[in-house]
């Protein structure tokens, strides 16, 4: 009777497939990776593995990083954390809020910062952003994320920087 009942349950189970995800959690994928959406990526959270191009940054980057989805109360970068805290939404597709674009910088004493500076990452506030070591810089405000100033490690940095010197296409 077991083994009748375990084949049927057997035969249901696959009656219906379904695309498995490959992780659940971030251990899941081991050492050097993390889970994203099901899937596992190389890096961890701070430290993603980016290749210098938008769609790797946005990605692995932006989505992971930058409080766009998830708990909402770290919600910075979402619509909802633009809204009242921010001034920038990095959810769905952020590149025409980013290139080009100039940035709220209500902390600092600087003004007129474009975001990304398509050739120039030495003065794309979002670069600029992302090597503040501080929570108060007097002249940019505080760097990113805010909760943990300079923890993006600076191999991912260096991407996003690369990504603006080749131009910050829509790659």
């Amino acid at each position: 009777m077991k083994i009748a009942l375990a084949a049927a349950f057997a035969l249901c189970a696959c009656a219906y497939p379904v695309d498995r995800a490959d992780c659940a959690i971030d251990s899941d994928c081991g050492s050097g990776a993390f889970c994203l959406a099901g899937s596992c990526r190389q890096g961890s959270r701070t430290c993603p593995t980016l290749q210098p191009r938008y769609a790797s940054i946005d990605r692995d980057l932006f989505q992971v990083s930058c409080g766009t989805s998830g708990n909402k109360a770290f919600n910075c970068h979402s619509t909802e954390g633009a809204a009242s805290a921010s001034f920038l939404d990095l959810s769905g597709d952020a590149y025409p809020r980013l290139v080009g674009r100039t940035a709220v910088n209500p902390l600092g004493d600087r003004k007129d910062l474009v975001l990304v500076k398509p050739g120039d990452p030495q003065n794309s506030f979002l670069v600029q952003k992302l090597r503040l070591t501080t929570a108060l810089d007097p002249h940019l405000g505080s760097g990113m994320p805010a909760d943990a100033p300079g923890s993006i490690c600076p191999s991912s940095v260096d991407a996003v920087a690369q990504w603006i010197l080749a131009g910050a296409g829509r790659n």
